[in-house]
């Protein structure tokens, strides 16, 4: 009877998942629901010279005048989650887990990379800027610098505490890698050219932009240093990119939990030297493979333009994928990881 009762609490554990997950793509596509919010925050790191636009999804609170963005009362405030987009994509593709995660009182704030992000306009879109890996980890620890200290000018950004210490880092293709670097992941991008020009690497679409690659080109000293971040407790990441960029030795030496969702039969991406690369060599790590043929881009929100990466498009999966189920079958086990650690 016992096993027969536990059995049914995990039963309903995922459903209730499965049925949170439908009424927050309800809210991505029809902005009700639990009336989760979505603001844009403008920063601008005056060390590196560089904007920043964060995508912030939380529950507001319906009277409140005390801060930019003022706080429901039943957010959560002893952990937060911060997303980071994929090469050239934006925060904002990541809906159906801003909402998800919102609907349930976790504050969750997406970084849109500079050069990358179309959010700031295609005339600052900037191809190169997908090689420059290292200013995304040091875009994340210069936003937690920024929400820890609550301040934007005078104004407060939220009207309630939240403990920046204690975040799950989310990210997809180059935003997965972002995340692993910002809890100790180190790169060695001497390994790009190597691999790219095995002939494992013919498969792999992301060996592309070593197009975009000046004639001159020399890597700066911040490159190559340790962007481990002792904030992001835990991370998710969603079919990782740059696998063949990290270097053994530090995946080996990652103590924060880890979840890896990858596309096994992947359409951009070498399983082998990405997902499977980091599950094998994160200690901490947890694998969970779609081998359906799901591709890499299902992890984005459902869309309908014709834009493509290096061929391949952003929004039509293969004949037989549903990514709206995909996304409904997924939420289990992002919510179980994200309240379990």
């Amino acid at each position: 009877m016992k096993g027969f009762l536990k059995k049914l609490s995990l039963v309903m554990f995922v459903l209730s998942w499965v049925l949170v997950g439908k009424i927050a793509k309800a809210e991505a596509t029809h902005g009700s629901g639990s009336q989760v919010r979505v603001k844009t925050l403008e920063l601008f790191d005056e060390v590196r010279k560089r904007p920043m636009k964060l995508t912030v999804w939380y529950l507001p609170h319906p009277n409140c005048e005390a801060a930019r963005m003022c706080l429901a009362e039943k957010v959560q405030l002893q952990q937060a989650a911060l997303i980071s987009h994929g090469t050239m994509g934006s925060a904002q593709d990541y809906n159906w887990i801003g909402y998800a995660l919102a609907s349930q009182g976790i504050v969750v704030v997406g970084i849109n990379h500079y050069g990358e992000s179309y959010l700031y306009g295609q005339e600052h879109i900037d191809h190169q800027a997908a090689l420059r890996f290292w200013e995304r980890p040091a875009d994340v620890s210069f936003t937690l610098d920024v929400l820890e200290q609550n301040k934007i000018e005078s104004s407060s950004i939220f009207n309630k505490k939240i403990d920046w210490q204690n975040v799950t880092g989310i990210g997809h293709s180059s935003g997965g890698a972002t995340m692993i670097a910002s809890i100790g992941g180190e790169l060695n991008l001497a390994q790009a050219s190597r691999y790219c020009g095995s002939d494992i690497a013919k498969q792999d679409k992301s060996c592309g932009y070593l197009r975009y690659l000046p004639k001159t080109f020399s890597l700066p000293q911040e490159a190559t240093k340790s962007f481990k971040d002792n904030r992001i407790r835990r991370v998710i990441a969603l079919d990782p990119a740059l696998g063949h960029v990290m270097t053994r030795e530090s995946l080996n030496n990652i103590a924060a939990p880890v979840m890896i969702i990858g596309s096994k039969l992947n359409d951009f991406l070498v399983f082998e030297t990405h997902s499977g690369f980091y599950a094998n060599n994160i200690p901490t790590a947890q694998l969970i493979t779609l081998d359906k043929g799901e591709g890499h881009f299902i992890y984005l929100d459902t869309c309908h333009h014709e834009h493509k990466a290096m061929g391949i498009s952003l929004c039509n999966d293969r004949q037989g994928i549903n990514r709206e189920l995909v996304h409904q079958q997924a939420y289990p086990a992002l919510f179980s990881f994200i309240f379990s650690q």
